[in-house]
């Protein structure tokens, strides 16, 4: 039904200056891993409690060669109606069989996470993990102006 919210409880991003300096110029391949750990039944305490299901998760950006890594732990709160059918599916497949409310999930979690791995890939000097649109002079070539 309703993601609730979602908050990093770990953060780490680090880089090898050695290996970063020695691809200078070179192809380097980023991997993305998106993974749900657990999901519980926790409570939202409003005005009044509140079941919801906690879903906690990691992000990972992978670079090969390894030139640095980063990986963010955390986890999504979300509410729905059918929270025990799909508890028991969990405990039951250790997995989110619902195609719907996976992809919902993972969704979320992949462009939240991307913007924090933008800023934090900035600040340690990484390469970005994934290639921003560029601006070309329509007049190199003007079919192309935005690639």
């Amino acid at each position: 039904m309703a993601i609730i919210g979602l908050t990093f409880d770990k953060i780490n991003v680090e880089k090898d200056r050695k290996v970063l300096e020695s691809v200078k110029n070179k192809n380097v391949q980023v991997n993305y891993n998106i993974s749900i750990k657990n999901v519980e039944e926790d409570e939202l305490r409003m005005q009044e409690k509140q079941k919801v299901l906690r879903f906690d998760f990691t992000f990972a950006i992978i670079y090969t060669p390894k030139l640095g890594t980063l990986e963010l732990q955390g986890h999504l709160l979300y509410t729905d109606t059918n929270h025990k059918k799909i508890l028991d599916s969990w405990k039951k497949h250790q997995d989110i069989i619902d195609t719907q409310l996976k992809a919902q999930l993972l969704n979320t979690i992949f462009q939240k996470a991307n913007l924090k791995a933008i800023a934090l890939t900035q600040e340690v000097n990484l390469p970005l993990h994934f290639p921003l649109p560029q601006i070309v002079p329509p007049d190199q070539d003007p079919q192309k102006y935005v690639s």
